[in-house]
């Protein structure tokens, strides 16, 4: 369940593992490489909502600029 505080709602590391059927791990990686931006707090990680909008947004900008991890096809 997110907790929401303020204007801000937080998600946790579990919790959006679900949401989008990935393993926790690969959440974790993503915070670990700067791909999601996230806090610990007390034992767990969480991430606002706005980091996950940037991270999406990003996302797009880079693959309508090509600066995506696509293969370049070499005929």
């Amino acid at each position: 369940m997110a907790i929401k505080l303020g204007d801000l709602t937080f998600f946790d590391v579990t919790e959006l593992s679900k949401k989008f059927s990935v393993n926790p791990v690969t959440v974790r990686g993503y915070m670990r490489s700067g791909k999601l931006k996230g806090r610990k707090i007390g034992r767990k990680w969480y991430l606002t909502e706005e980091a996950l909008r940037d991270y999406f947004r990003l996302a797009g900008e880079e693959k309508s600029t090509g600066t995506g991890k696509d293969v370049e096809n070499k005929a």
